[in-house]
């Protein structure tokens, strides 16, 4: 496949048909491109951060987030899968800055990030209330949903033990990676 040939949208729109059929490499050597061709195209960078989380390359997948939030301040779903990668590596204070910072005009993010903060701010309780809110939402994102379904579960099976025991750097429970499959759907 000639690359040079294909501009921003046709990169994007073959990285996200790639990505949706698990063809991961493709997905990345596509975005590779865009990123490299435009390096302020947010939606570009999110997509390549999300590849990154997916194959477990936590500090590029960090910067990438990072890169897509200062280019679209606005893009919820960037700032979200950021604060998630940052409770996930145990950076709970910037986590729930980060989560804090969503804003989102669709409930389901804005309760799920809401639910996050309140994990990363050891108030479980909260946390539970905010989830289960996000998922009598309608759901933009089904692969969301069900990590979020997942987490109010194992929630609700540490539900006996104190807030201050729940270690969010090393509990998968508490602070799961959540962030496959995302970019195949946003």
């Amino acid at each position: 496949m000639e690359l040079e040939n294909l501009d921003d949208d046709e990169l994007l729109g073959l990285s996200l048909e790639a990505s949706t059929a698990a063809r991961d490499a493709d997905a990345v050597a596509l975005l590779k491109v865009l990123v490299e061709r435009n390096p302020r195209h947010a939606h570009g960078q999110y997509l390549l951060a999300a590849q990154h989380a997916q194959l477990g390359l936590l500090d590029r997948a960090e910067q990438g987030f990072r890169v897509a939030v200062e280019l679209a301040p606005r893009f919820p779903m960037a700032r979200f899968q950021l604060g998630q990668l940052l409770l996930a590596k145990g950076e709970v204070e910037q986590a729930a800055s980060e989560l804090r910072s969503v804003g989102s005009a669709e409930p389901a993010l804005a309760a799920y990030a809401e639910g996050l903060c309140a994990l990363a701010e050891g108030i479980p309780a909260e946390a539970v209330a905010s989830l289960r809110r996000g998922l009598a939402a309608p759901q933009a994102i089904p692969a969301l949903a069900e990590d979020m379904r997942r987490l109010l579960e194992n929630l609700a099976a540490d539900a006996g033990r104190p807030a201050e025991d729940v270690d969010m750097a090393t509990n998968p429970m508490a602070a799961p990676m959540l962030l496959s499959n995302y970019n195949r759907y946003n």
